[in-house]
């Protein structure tokens, strides 16, 4: 059985970064300066104008996303529906992209097998990890493009003939994705939680009290707001149902405790009750 008329795995995955580098250029060379310069006038400019520059950020960092897409679009769907029916990577890798029947592919298909991509980003890039363990070692956008990716050696009156597949492992790594994910969202939960929060509030106490100069009264950091005051650092949060905490901390290396609040219990928090 002739295995070799397709590209491998490791071939595609090379040129897919090289042609994502080489497309991010463009967008980049137009936004960047653009995006650095209201970075400096929002940093120097007075309270009452940071909004119009933070305003300006967004839409620059929209606009060069948009540029990004088209630009990748445009690279892609030209040069893969071209004469050489391969990007500047797969050409660098000796690979190309051919049709069901072996022939170059039109413009219109390159453009779908493009935007077919986007089915493997949404599922966490297991539709190009497809590549390396289905028949054909196709991902998952060449199945719904209907194509392949060939060494350029191949002529259209190749054979395009079945391999090996591995549907065991391409199992295997779907599970493996979804614990991770599913992890990835426990995490989120716990740090969501009571004693979550407090911790994350206890590791930041213990930054600000390595800071000698740090001025007096109040820090709001997002959800949780601190105190540097006289008698040490204190942090104020809310769990989920609108419970209200309290951690202390004298000093930089000594023990943080909660500071008790009525109605609420500090075994939540995973840190004892001050003194």
């Amino acid at each position: 059985m002739n295995t070799t008329t397709y590209a491998g795995f490791w071939k595609r995955t090379i040129a897919f970064i090289i042609d994502n580098i080489l497309a991010a250029i463009a967008p980049a060379v137009i936004c960047l300066p653009l995006f650095m310069w209201q970075v400096a006038a929002a940093s120097n400019a007075p309270e009452s104008e940071r909004a119009l520059h933070i305003g300006a950020l967004v839409v620059i960092y929209v606009i060069w996303q948009l540029l990004g897409l088209v630009c990748m679009w445009l690279y892609f769907a030209f040069m893969e529906s071209g004469s050489r029916q391969a990007t500047w990577g797969k050409r660098l890798m000796k690979i190309k992209v051919v049709g069901k029947d072996g022939q170059r592919i039109s413009f219109a298909r390159a453009t779908g097998r493009f935007f077919a991509k986007i089915v493997s980003y949404m599922i966490m890039y297991i539709g190009l990890i497809m590549a390396g363990l289905t028949n054909r070692k196709r991902a998952l956008h060449d199945y719904i493009a209907e194509t392949y990716v060939v060494n350029d050696s191949f002529q259209p009156s190749d054979p395009l003939p079945d391999t090996p597949s591995h549907p065991w492992w391409l199992g295997i790594i779907v599970v493996l994705m979804i614990v991770f994910l599913g992890g990835l969202m426990l995490l989120g939960v716990v740090a969501s939680h009571t004693s979550g929060r407090a911790f994350q509030a206890a590791a930041q106490l213990q930054t600000l009290a390595e800071q000698p100069d740090l001025p007096y009264g109040a820090i709001p950091a997002g959800d949780i707001t601190y105190y540097h005051y006289s008698d040490g650092y204190h942090a104020s949060f809310e769990d989920n149902n609108g419970g209200e905490y309290s951690l202390y901390l004298p000093a930089a290396g000594e023990e943080i405790c909660c500071e008790d609040y009525p109605g609420q219990s500090c075994e939540a928090t995973g840190f004892a009750e001050c003194d």
